[in-house]
């Protein structure tokens, strides 16, 4: 090769670079609010210095109790928790505290910390202590809520990972749960004055009226913390909406059904206005709607249903709890959720849950679904072309102009005989060279592979050489791998049953059940099965 074609070459493949780069580290904007999401390089932006980091970990800690994982969300949940009342604020920031500050003296996961995951029950812990003592004296329950929020850390640590390792569903807040009737039940026994607990009835309120019921459906979101004010609810409800506005409407649609179902069961009109009918279904149904399923007809349809099942647990185990001088707290959103997760698993395995360790909002998780959606269909279609026999270009299409010139500008450029062809083992290199050395042993599946799956399924004739109409299609496809992959593989996480990483037939035919596709035929597998196989 002579020095004017290696740089006449070397500038086709930085074109080459250019094009496959343009989008690949873009993010479609999941929100129109600029505080949505999770917002993962928060700390950075304020310097990323320890104490920064600590204080975003508490703040998302405080949003993972209701399942967001947002930064700004918790701290609209500390103002919220504070308007209730300050010592419930003061309790829940040190339970936050306690209880992240144990799972990193024990070694816990560094992600799953920053990430909320170790302190969210202990913040619940304090907001139950404020809400269970008698006027007097916080020192002694300070010490109470520090010890209940190691002892959720622990129990997180050991007990979580047994439920998720074991029977593959997340603890939820049953460490709180367990904590806080432990915490009751001992102080309660003690009879120190102290250590006072509060017993009251709940007051009354108004009939069973639409905007009684919509306003317990508020108060439900502040429930959630054991708010009853109507303003801690509307901050909890804010802060929400402000993390996943669609983790917002399908929590507002999973606490009116739980009311109502309430309500139908008998519950007195003043605890569903207070929105004791409604937390466990605002929590219900986020979790099912689109934290631990991507968010689809189906999997709403099925989170209602569980948020008004969450009502039949209240009367099912309330009695029994009361007579020990205990609250349900939580319990009815952990036995509905739980129970519809494995009744979910064995009687509609095409509906896929999320991997349990994907703590994103349901908007992202959306992205995903629609993401492995398209990557499937078309997946089916050229697989469809390629037993006909007909030519697969699926994307060319729909592209933009301004992508098609920039295609037929690499092309030209990549072209240099002027042949109008191109050659597969040439343009597997010029992919080979532009990737960074850095990148080519990390890369689990790098271009030229992609490349030589691509190509299986566009060189139609066999003869090695890619035309123009070709070159365009796969420069498009390998534009899509490069933008999805991320979120694809997110997707597919939990349908690789057996963990070889790779789709067998039984897993391939469950994956695209979950985007709507029928399974695949005998000769559709047959295909797959040959040398030759669409990728």
């Amino acid at each position: 090769m002579t020095r004017s074609q290696d740089g006449h070459q070397s500038q086709a493949f930085d074109l080459l670079a250019s094009f496959l780069e343009t989008t690949t580290g873009a993010t479609e904007r999941l929100s129109w609010l600029p505080t949505a999401g999770t917002l993962p390089h928060f700390s950075q932006r304020w310097g990323g210095h320890s104490y920064f980091t600590a204080l975003t970990s508490a703040l998302r800690s405080l949003g993972q109790v209701i399942f967001i994982n947002n930064p700004i969300s918790g701290l609209l949940l500390l103002l919220a928790l504070l308007g209730q009342s300050p010592a419930m604020g003061l309790f829940s920031a040190l339970g936050v505290a306690t209880a992240n500050l144990t799972a990193k003296t024990i070694g816990c996961d560094r992600s799953a910390r920053c990430n909320g995951i170790y302190g969210f029950n202990g913040a619940v812990v304090g907001s139950a202590a404020a809400a269970f003592r008698a006027p007097g004296p916080l020192g002694a329950w300070l010490v109470v809520v520090a010890i209940g929020a190691a002892l959720t850390t622990l129990l997180l640590h050991h007990l979580g990972r047994w439920l998720v390792q074991r029977l593959g569903v997340p603890p939820l807040t049953l460490p709180f749960c367990l904590v806080t009737w432990l915490m009751l039940t001992v102080v309660m026994a003690l009879h120190n004055p102290a250590l006072d607990v509060l017993r009251g009835a709940i007051p009354a309120a108004q009939g069973p009226g639409l905007a009684v019921l919509l306003l317990g459906v508020v108060r439900g979101f502040g429930q959630v913390f054991l708010c009853p004010s109507l303003l801690s609810g509307l901050l909890v409800l804010g802060a929400v909406a402000a993390g996943s506005p669609l983790a917002a409407l399908i929590g507002l649609a999973g606490g009116l059904v739980s009311s109502l179902s309430a309500l139908a069961l008998g519950m007195a009109p003043g605890a569903i206005a207070l929105g004791l009918g409604s937390y466990n279904g605002v929590l219900t149904a986020i979790a099912i709607g689109g934290t631990f399923y991507a968010s689809t007809r189906g999997s709403v349809l099925i989170a209602l249903i569980a948020g008004a099942g969450s009502s039949l647990v209240t009367p099912a185990l309330g009695p029994a709890f009361a007579s020990e001088g205990l609250p349900l707290l939580t319990l009815p959103f952990i036995v509905a959720t739980l129970a519809t997760i494995l009744t979910v698993r064995r009687a509609l395995p095409s509906l896929l849950p999320v991997a349990l360790h994907s703590v994103l909002t349901p908007e992202e998780h959306r992205q995903r679904f629609v993401v492995a959606t398209s990557l499937l269909s078309d997946f089916r279609r050229q697989l469809h072309q390629a037993l006909s026999g007909e030519r697969q270009v699926a994307l060319l299409p729909m592209a933009e102009v301004s992508q098609r010139q920039r295609l037929q500008t690499l092309f030209a450029e990549l072209d240099r005989d002027g042949s109008g062809t191109l050659s597969v083992a040439e343009l597997a290199e010029g992919l080979r060279r532009h990737q960074p050395e850095t990148r080519r042993d990390a890369t689990p599946r790098p271009p030229e592979r992609l490349l030589e799956e691509v190509l299986k399924g566009m060189d139609l004739d066999g003869d090695g050489q890619v035309d123009p109409e070709e070159f365009a299609e796969l420069m498009l496809r390998l534009h899509r791998l490069h933008g999805g992959c991320e979120r694809l593989l997110t997707y597919l996480q939990p349908v690789d049953a057996d963990g070889n990483d790779r789709l067998e037939p039984a897993e391939l035919d469950r994956l695209l059940s979950s985007v709507g596709q029928p399974r695949l035929t005998a000769r559709e597998r047959q295909h797959l099965s040959a040398p030759k196989a669409v990728a």
